[in-house]
């Protein structure tokens, strides 16, 4: 299992109109706060949320402007969280991934739906298991037939694992999961995120999607304050 190490050890940089940055580790964690932090020559962006349009990603984009290297990029951003995108990507980098398609009716069940639209939101997720149930969700994602969607087949046996990965770390993850999330991290280098997987006979890829400070357990945060406070090892 690969060692990933703290990525930054510099001071917080604060900037003008955006969040502002908490030293003090018992307030790290407050709501909407982005963290920026540089190290070798690269911005990181930490936030809850890096969605299209929202305030991280366009910090993120006015760097990128600047001439600044970042982590993430905008690039990264806006496959990992487009779901056929990221799964493509994933698996030309060997990460393996769930069986999928796009379809703008009927699908085969049990399956994973999730929408594609310019408003879609991959953590809006849903495991249908016959047609009847299928078809209310379908209409939601599609915004009534507007847009087609993504469906991820799976067998009935099948178990939807999501895992924090705090800079491709894990708190409690067995081994195999702690791999996917530290691969999905080096290939998409988004600092905070959660990764959704299937587990059957191994754990496969479903989606990235962002993840509230909130809802992170104590072993999360902690990996994750200690990165900001500067007093992470390893």
């Amino acid at each position: 299992m690969p060692v990933l190490r703290d990525p930054f050890q510099e001071e917080p940089l604060a900037y003008p109109g955006g969040s502002p940055l908490i030293k003090n580790t018992g307030r790290l964690l407050r709501r909407d706060l982005i963290h920026e932090r540089v190290r070798g020559g690269l911005t990181y962006i930490i936030s809850e949320d890096y969605s299209y349009k929202t305030e991280a990603y366009y910090r993120i984009l006015t760097l990128e402007m600047e001439g600044k290297e970042t982590v993430p990029s905008t690039r990264d951003l806006l496959e990992a969280y487009v779901v056929p995108v990221c799964l493509t990507r994933a698996k030309g980098a060997g990460i393996p991934v769930c069986e999928w398609g796009i379809s703008d009716e009927r699908v085969p069940v049990p399956s994973i739906l999730y929408g594609i639209s310019y408003f879609a939101d991959p953590s809006e997720y849903s495991l249908v298991r016959d047609l009847e149930t299928a078809d209310p969700v379908i209409k939601y994602i599609t915004g009534n037939g507007k847009y087609p969607f993504c469906y991820q087949p799976v067998p009935e046996s099948a178990e939807i694992v999501p895992c924090v990965a705090v800079f491709g770390r894990t708190a409690d993850a067995p081994e195999p999961l702690a791999d996917l999330a530290a691969r999905a991290y080096r290939l998409f280098r988004i600092p905070l995120m959660e990764v959704i997987s299937v587990f059957t006979d191994t754990y496969r890829l479903s989606s990235i999607t962002p993840v509230r400070y909130s809802k992170l357990s104590r072993g999360e945060k902690g990996i994750l304050e200690e990165i900001l406070a500067g007093e992470c090892n390893g």
